[in-house]
């Protein structure tokens, strides 16, 4: 059985909490949040303790942490528990700077500790069919990807998520993230060059709530990606351009073009349930999809060329 604290009780850690509860092989220990009512609502479904600072944990009585923390702790945060010898699931994007990554990077290295980056959606299962698709090469050879993602991007958003020193960037670092990862894990490719504008029409606050970037990509292969957070209804699809097809994800919905016409082929997300079991297997030393700290280092260093 692994033992895993959590670090952060915002609303992605009911995701992680979920997860952990589902799965025989793990047992959530202890969680801590400066807002301990928001801890307790958690750990009451898994007789977890309770902690207002997560540097009051035993370390002895975990084998590993999960961070959902705001952008700016993910460094400390993660090397303070690596340098314990505690396994970590650090939240997307991982760092605000690469020089903050490759301060995780050296903690992890130095201890032997397991260092993961929580860039989920690549277990959406529309994501590996199309992965599936281009490898196979099932309408010919891709030849460009064009990704919109829209919402009404400030609302209801923490103070730390509008400033850049502690949250990295705006909606490019946010869901741009996401963007990236989706496309550079479908494709397998590599980014050869990335060019992107970036803008905030709505508010004085300094990180970007408009963005869009072009990348070309190995292969001669070219991705475009539109992001736009302001005061407008949310949206997200992702448009895989083949030499012979057309294949969209639209949400989590895969939709291929067949016969004049988009047919659905579904789509489900267990996201963090899969993450997890991959995660555990990490730690175990196993073979793992998880996503490594390394490319996690790769996503923050292209945002940053943009940001």
């Amino acid at each position: 059985m692994i033992r895993i604290g959590m670090v952060g009780a915002g609303g992605i850690a009911r995701s992680h909490a979920d997860a952990i509860k589902s799965n025989p092989d793990c047992s959530l220990v202890c969680i801590a949040d400066i807002n301990l009512e928001k801890a307790e609502q958690i750990a009451r479904d898994h007789g977890a303790h309770v902690f207002s600072d997560y540097k009051n944990f035993d370390c002895a009585s975990m084998d590993a942490v999960i961070l959902n923390l705001p952008h700016y702790l993910h460094r400390e945060a993660s090397i303070y528990f690596l340098e314990r010898g505690l396994g970590v699931l650090c939240e997307k994007p991982m760092a605000c700077t690469v020089e903050e990554c490759d301060e995780m990077i050296a903690a992890a290295e130095k201890s032997g500790a397991r260092l993961a980056i929580g860039h989920v959606q690549k277990y959406y299962t529309a994501l590996e069919r199309v992965r599936e698709i281009i490898e196979e090469k099932r309408f010919g050879a891709l030849v460009m990807i064009h990704e919109t993602r829209t919402k009404d991007y400030v609302p209801g958003r923490p103070a730390w998520f509008l400033s850049k020193q502690m949250a990295g960037g705006g909606i490019a670092m946010n869901l741009g993230a996401h963007s990236l990862d989706r496309i550079l894990y479908t494709t397998g490719l590599e980014v050869e060059e990335i060019y992107g504008i970036t803008a905030n029409p709505i508010t004085g606050h300094d990180v970007e709530t408009a963005a869009q970037f072009l990348l070309k990509l190995s292969g001669g292969v070219s991705a475009s990606v539109t992001l736009c957070g302001t005061h407008i209804p949310a949206t997200h699809e992702s448009i895989y351009y083949f030499t012979d097809g057309i294949v969209k994800i639209v949400g989590d919905e895969l939709l291929i073009y067949e016969d004049g016409r988009f047919v659905s082929h579904g789509g489900t997300r267990d996201l963090f349930g899969r993450q997890l079991t991959e995660f555990l297997k990490l730690l175990r030393g196993e073979e793992s999809t998880v996503c490594t700290p390394a490319y996690g280092r790769e996503i923050i260093r292209l945002l940053k060329k943009i940001i």
